[in-house]
């Protein structure tokens, strides 16, 4: 899209009947509604490739607690005869804390704050067209 050769500069809108002066007000929206679009819908598959990083990683996450959280139960269950559950043991914590790790790694990935370049440039947006305006 060519903006900068729609745009018309001060004295040529001022020549302008007010006709004109809508079409190219309408015009005008229609390419920044087009441009906010494309820009949202870019932002939006980055944020849906993190947003899916961070469910495998929680969900990896999730699994191996579990699997942990078995193994510690099989400790309780074999630590009666203590030659046998250290081994278990072992392996249980190993997994919880791979868990945790997975986890944390996972939650500090989900975005905060959504399409907030998109927020930013609606904002500014807004913010040009009322000074244009006044």
């Amino acid at each position: 899209m060519e903006l900068e050769s729609e745009r018309l500069e001060r004295r040529q809108l001022e020549s302008l009947s007010t006709a004109e002066l809508i079409r190219h007000a309408v015009e005008e929206a229609r390419l920044l509604a087009r441009a906010e679009v494309l820009h949202a819908k870019k932002e939006l598959r980055q944020e849906l490739k993190a947003v899916r990083t961070s469910g495998i990683l929680l969900g990896a996450g999730g699994v191996l607690g579990l699997l942990g959280l078995a193994a510690l139960l099989v400790t309780v269950g074999l630590a009666l005869p203590l030659a046998q559950w250290l081994g278990v043991l072992l392996v249980g914590v190993l997994l919880l804390l791979l868990s945790g790790g997975l986890a944390f790694a996972g939650y500090k990935r989900v975005p905060k704050k959504p399409l907030p370049h998109t927020q930013e440039r609606l904002k500014t947006d807004i913010t040009r067209t009322r000074e244009a305006l006044q």
